[in-house]
């Protein structure tokens, strides 16, 4: 027989239902804060990518023809946009 020793007791937790009704909405707000802080970092970055897109198409239009910084700055936005990693800091 094997016994594992995790070092610590196990301790059984009872809740009344108005305690466990308070944790769980504790809980569920808690969720839906951070799914709505999610949700407006990739809001931010995908307009941050379009206005990236847009400087890029305008640029060699402004300085007559010189199209360089629109070489880094139009991918640079598609994939702000496009990407659905963390890339940006705010």
């Amino acid at each position: 027989m094997i016994i594992y020793n995790i070092g610590s007791e196990a301790i059984e937790t009872v809740y009344t239902y108005e305690e466990w009704l308070k944790e769980y909405n504790r809980r569920e707000e808690k969720w839906r804060i951070k799914q709505r802080t999610e949700r407006f970092y990739y809001m931010k970055q995908q307009l941050s990518g379009a206005i990236m897109a847009t400087i890029g198409i305008v640029t060699p239009f402004v300085l007559d023809g010189d199209a360089t910084f629109s070489l880094v700055a139009l991918p640079l936005g598609i994939f702000l946009m496009m990407t659905q990693e963390k890339v940006m800091t705010f």
